[in-house]
C-alpha cells in the first residue's frame, strides 16, 4: 500500500488539451518530444488508431490527461499515459465503479469456505439495520435485492463538494429511503444500485469485525498480486505525484455548467462512493484484477462457476414474448455487466473517469482513464467499445457486437460543453 505521506498530489497545466486535439501519436508536457509510453507490442498502425481515438476523447469531455491500456489476444500489449509525461501504467487512479467488482470478489473470496454462503440474508449478520429484510449477500453482486441507488440527488454534491467526508450510513440510508416497497414473495429483479456495494462492504465488516481496507488487502489485492492498489481511508483525499490531476465543470442540476471554468480537484474523498467505488489502484493492477477473477484466485473453483452467470437487465412484461436475442444485448453477471465478449464496468467519481473490461476467454482487456469526470460513466465506456472494436479488427481481440462507428457515435452524441 501506499502511506499516506506519499499520497500528495500536484497541479498540472491545462495547455496540453490544444495537442490532445490534434491526434497526435505522443502527448507531451512541458516541451518535451519523448512519448509516455510503459509498453508497446502492438501494430504500429493500431497504436496510432488508439492514440488517435484517445484524443479526440480528451477534446470531447474536456480532459488533459488519459491512461491507456491495452492487453491483446496474442500477449501483445500497449499501456501509456497521455498530456503528461509523469503518468503511466502505473499511475494511482481513482478507479470509482470500474473497481467495484473488489467488493464481489472479497465475498466469493469468503464464500468458498461458506462464511457466508451467499445465500445467507444479510439481515442475519446487520441486525440493526432496517428494510433489508429477505436481501441475501449474493443479490448485492447481481443487483437483484431491489434496492435503490443512493446516488440521486447527490451528483452537484459529490462534484462541487469533492473533499467532503460521506458517512457509509448515510449513503445506504438515502437508497434504502428511495426503494419502494415490494410484494411479499415476489421474484427479485435486475435493478443497478451503488448501494449494494456499500452494504456489502458494510455487512461484511460488522460479520467480522475487520475493516475493508484490510479484508480487501488480505482477500483480493494480495491474492491477485494487485500491489499497487489499496482502499483508503475517508478522510484520505490525496495521492501521489505521478496521478492525473482531476478536472471537472461546475454542476448544476446534475449537468456541468459549460459558462463555468473548469475546477482542478486534486482531492477527492472516495468515501462518496464507499465501498462501490473507492478502491485506489492502477491500469495494470486492473488488467491483473479482472484475469483473476474467473480463474478461481477468489474462493476457488466453486465461485469461479459464477461469475460468467448472467441475467438480463432489460424486464420482460408479464404476457409478452422475450424478444429475439440481441448479440449486443447488455446482461448482468456477478458483480459486473456484460456486453458481447467483455465482462466489466465504468465508472465515474469528481475527477475521474475509468472503464475495465475483459475477454475471460481469450485474455483481451482494454482499460481507460480520463482526467476530467463531466462526460459520466457511459462516455468512457463507449471509449473502451470503441479501443475494443479497433482491437478486434486488427486481429488482438475477439470479434465485438457492435463497430467502431457505433461508438464513435456515441462518443460524438456524450461530448460536453462543445
Amino acid at each position: 500500500m501506499f502511506s499516506k505521506s506519499t499520497r500528495r498530489a500536484r497541479f498540472a497545466t491545462l495547455g496540453v488539451l490544444a495537442v490532445a486535439a490534434l491526434g497526435l501519436s505522443a502527448c507531451t508536457s512541458s516541451g518535451s518530444s519523448t512519448p509516455t509510453v510503459d509498453a508497446n507490442t502492438i501494430d504500429s498502425s493500431l497504436a496510432s488508431s488508439i492514440d488517435d481515438a484517445i484524443a479526440t476523447a480528451m477534446k470531447q469531455s474536456g480532459s488533459t490527461e488519459a491512461i491507456i491500456g491495452v492487453w491483446g489476444n496474442d500477449g501483445t500489449e500497449y499501456v501509456r499515459g497521455y498530456g503528461s509525461n509523469k503518468i503511466g501504467g502505473n499511475s494511482p487512479i481513482r478507479a470509482a465503479q470500474a473497481a467495484q467488482p473488489v467488493m464481489c470478489a472479497l465475498l466469493m473470496d469468503m464464500a468458498g469456505s461458506g462464511k457466508p454462503a451467499l445465500d445467507r440474508e444479510i439481515s442475519k449478520d446487520l441486525t440493526r439495520q432496517v428494510g433489508i429484510d429477505g436481501v441475501t449477500y449474493g443479490e448485492l453482486c447481481t443487483m437483484t435485492s431491489g434496492i435503490a441507488d443512493f446516488k440521486t440527488g447527490f451528483a452537484d454534491i459529490f462534484t462541487n463538494n469533492p473533499t467532503r467526508v460521506w458517512p457509509e450510513q448515510e449513503l445506504i440510508a438515502q437508497g434504502l429511503v428511495d426503494t419502494p416497497p415490494t410484494k411479499p414473495d415476489a421474484e427479485p429483479t435486475f435493478r443497478q444500485s451503488d448501494t449494494n456495494a456499500v452494504l456489502l462492504s458494510r455487512v461484511l465488516r460488522v460479520k467480522t469485525g475487520e475493516e475493508t481496507q484490510q479484508l480487501l488487502s488480505d482477500h483480493v489485492f494480495d491474492k491477485a498480486d494487485m500491489g499497487s492498489s489499496y482502499f483508503p481511508d475517508p478522510d484520505d483525499d490525496t495521492l501521489s505525484d505521478s496521478a492525473m490531476t482531476g478536472l471537472t465543470y461546475p454542476s448544476s442540476g446534475g449537468k456541468p455548467v459549460c459558462d463555468a471554468d473548469v475546477v482542478k480537484v486534486p482531492k477527492v474523498s472516495t468515501s462518496m462512493l464507499a465501498g462501490a467505488g473507492g478502491t485506489v489502484t492502477t491500469v495494470s493492477d486492473l488488467k491483473t484484477f479482472y484475469t483473476h477473477f474467473f480463474d478461481g484466485t477468489f474462493g476457488g473453483e466453486k465461485m469461479s462457476a459464477v461469475t460468467k452467470e448472467t441475467i438480463p437487465t432489460e424486464k420482460v412484461k408479464a404476457g409478452e414474448e422475450p424478444a429475439t436475442p440481441d448479440p449486443n444485448e447488455r446482461l448482468w453477471a456477478f458483480g459486473m455487466e456484460k456486453q458481447g465478449p467483455l465482462y466489466g464496468r465504468a465508472g465515474a467519481i469528481t475527477g475521474t473517469l475509468t472503464t475495465a473490461f475483459h475477454d475471460p476467454d481469450s485474455g483481451y482487456t482494454v482499460i481507460v482513464a480520463l482526467n476530467n469526470s463531466s462526460a459520466g460513466a457511459a462516455f468512457v465506456k463507449a471509449l473502451g467499445f470503441e479501443i475494443a472494436a479497433l482491437s478486434a479488427n486488427a486481429g488482438i481481440a475477439p470479434d465485438m457486437t457492435w463497430s467502431a462507428e457505433d461508438q464513435t457515435a456515441l462518443l460524438e452524441k456524450g461530448a460536453i460543453c462543445q
